[in-house]
């Protein structure tokens, strides 16, 4: 069943890695139009992480559920205080 669980995940994750590099190509790093570059890199950082992210869950290693938690925290808080 996690097995299933962290597969499920690891696509999302995927296809959140998708969403991330058509924004990159679309908009760049300053994707976020007025915000800090810092901001802009966080926001953009999920394009690398998501795939990572993936790959640890798809491998079975225990940190990868709270490595996908910290990707999806930093992206959330990323978006949160740019709007």
């Amino acid at each position: 069943m996690v097995t299933v669980v962290c597969a499920l995940a690891a696509g999302l994750l995927l296809v959140g890695a998708v969403a991330q590099v058509t924004d990159l190509l679309r908009h760049g790093l300053q994707g976020y139009d007025g915000a800090p570059g810092w901001l802009n890199l966080c926001g953009s950082s999920p394009a690398l992480l998501d795939p990572l992210a993936a790959a640890r869950l798809i491998e079975g290693k225990g940190r990868g559920t709270g490595f996908a938690c910290a990707v999806m925290t930093i992206d959330l808080a990323a978006r949160a205080s740019n709007s």
